[in-house]
């Protein structure tokens, strides 16, 4: 449910931007048929995803296994579906993803440095243990919590910040009787959104790089996305119900 949240406000971000900036006159609007035969081609594609999330739910593969099927997958559908991939361009693709992830893994290492500076200082248990003194109700600490995970989103990866800072929170959190699911959606998004948040916002980079967008074009188009996120991330926070209806559903 939070992830068709955050599409649903993505798609809203684009239409009102493709309506502002008049797009639709300077491409012709596709006919039924083109959307219907589009949507069929792209099914093959699309189960790229289907495959890793079951993979992963069921046990077949772990998280890593499952980067090395959805590569094979891509392959097959590249040369025998699409009939797009050529075997000479293998190389090329090889080294420019070599390429992609150095310069991502640049910004990350950089990333976990500062991290390290942070975790070394003890500034995240500090500003913990400072909100925990405040004896806050949940929707206060909630509050408290997006305000933490935030600003060191902006600096560090979801993973140290995961691991450097959930372990402090996650007990205060089940104290206060904050749904454990609702927690990690919180964090997750909190985090996930420092992705794309300069400085760091390795996703930033990866994206440059992919599209070869400069950086500064990019972020110059980011605050309508940004607001975006943060009205999904308040809503998530206000609203357990969200994130945790479905997960309820389904038994966990």
């Amino acid at each position: 449910m939070p992830g068709l949240l955050i599409a649903a406000a993505m798609a809203f971000v684009n239409w009102r931007v493709c309506r502002r900036r008049d797009y639709r006159s300077r491409e012709p609007r596709p006919s039924g048929r083109e959307i219907l035969v589009n949507s069929v081609k792209a099914i093959p594609a699309l189960m790229l995803i289907v495959i890793i999330l079951v993979g992963i739910r069921f046990g077949i593969f772990t998280p890593t296994e499952a980067s090395v099927v959805a590569v094979f997958y891509a392959l097959v559908c590249g040369k025998w579906v699409y009939r797009t991939l050529e075997w000479k361009a293998l190389p090329h693709i090889a080294a420019r993803s070599a390429l992609l992830t150095a310069s991502v893994l640049f910004v990350v290492a950089a990333s976990a440095a500062f991290a390290w500076v942070l975790t070394i200082d003890g500034v995240p248990q500090k500003l913990a243990e400072t909100i925990v003194g405040w004896n806050l109700s949940p929707t206060v600490f909630l509050i408290a919590v997006n305000v933490l995970l935030l600003l060191f989103g902006i600096f560090m990866e979801p993973l140290p910040g995961v691991m450097i800072l959930v372990p402090i929170l996650a007990p205060i959190s089940a104290a206060l009787g904050i749904d454990p699911i609702h927690f990690a959606m919180v964090v997750i998004v909190n985090l996930t959104l420092g992705m794309i948040t300069p400085p760091v916002g390795g996703l930033l980079f990866v994206t440059t790089v992919a599209t070869k967008v400069p950086l500064t074009a990019l972020t110059k188009e980011l605050p309508p996305f940004l607001v975006a996120h943060f009205v999904v991330l308040m809503a998530l926070t206000f609203v357990p119900a969200i994130s945790t209806w479905l997960p309820h559903v389904l038994g966990f």
